[in-house]
């Protein structure tokens, strides 16, 4: 990426209208590098703003759509949102595979089937239908009851859904709503506990925490986790305990292992 003097005014106005969007696509791109960075996605954000005025011919649809409401004040996950429909056409795409089937016979104590069905999963706005076809995977041989699609999440009639989640998409129960805030809702009036799956303070190892069920597992973000207004509306917050310096698990990864500890875990408390 260039550093944003390559971009000065004087020379911006230079290009010519393709070199233009094809900077601006740079920029936009340094953007999602830089959500975390409160003052330099600020910078960015203003920075495209006043080049997009720059134009020599009209602004193309995606950039216009992009860039209307888009101000420096925005937050990380309106930023995120507006990000993941620029990006639609490029989400990641996965080779097509076969998996193996069973006839789910392997583990049938009721007891735990009982356990995982008294389960519900919510994305609060993940971007990757990898992750999701991913979540999806694992929620279909957990044999957990039911996957809230939130937000920007991707849903299984993504076209690239089928090969991320092996077909499970089709197997497993799901619901979209708008707003997590909703979903979480939805979810209390059902008398479940709401648990939330993310590295805050208060949060408590999978590992020592006594579950109570009914109950919904909120997952985040790839890259900015759970919003904080979700986060107030959770009973309780976990964690997996990790060795490394990194603290960061695939979204996919973490939540299922959270919840083989859940479901077949003999924590009492």
């Amino acid at each position: 990426m260039k550093s944003l003097e390559h971009y000065s005014e004087e020379k911006f106005s230079s290009f010519s209208f393709e070199q233009q969007c094809h900077a601006l696509d740079k920029l936009i791109h340094a953007l999602e590098q830089a959500l975390n960075n409160d003052l330099e996605r600020q910078r960015l954000i203003s920075h495209i703003l006043e080049r997009c005025k720059l134009l020599q011919e009209a602004m193309p649809a995606k950039l216009t759509l992009f860039t209307d409401g888009l101000h420096p004040q925005l937050s990380a996950h309106q930023v995120l949102n507006k990000l993941y429909h620029y990006h639609e056409e490029a989400l990641r795409k996965d080779s097509q595979l076969s998996i193996r089937t069973g006839d789910g016979s392997v583990h049938a104590d009721p007891e735990v089937r009982h356990k995982a069905a008294q389960i519900t999963i919510i994305c609060d706005n993940l971007r990757s239908v990898f992750n999701i076809g991913s979540l999806f995977r694992s929620a279909e041989c957990l044999g957990i009851s039911e996957i809230l699609l939130c937000g920007i999440s991707p849903a299984p009639s993504h076209p690239n859904m089928p090969k991320t989640a092996m077909g499970t998409q089709s197997l497993v129960s799901w619901q979209h709503f708008t707003d997590t805030k909703d979903a979480i809702s939805y979810c209390k009036a059902k008398n479940m506990h709401i648990y939330a799956l993310e590295t805050v303070n208060e949060a408590v190892s999978v590992f020592k925490t006594a579950y109570r069920f009914p109950m919904a597992l909120v997952i985040g973000n790839e890259s900015l986790g759970i919003e904080p207004e979700t986060l107030e509306l959770c009973d309780a917050f976990i964690t997996l305990p990790q060795l490394g310096w990194k603290n960061s698990l695939n979204v996919g990864v973490a939540t299922t292992a959270a919840l083989y500890q859940i479901i077949f875990g003999a924590y009492n408390g």
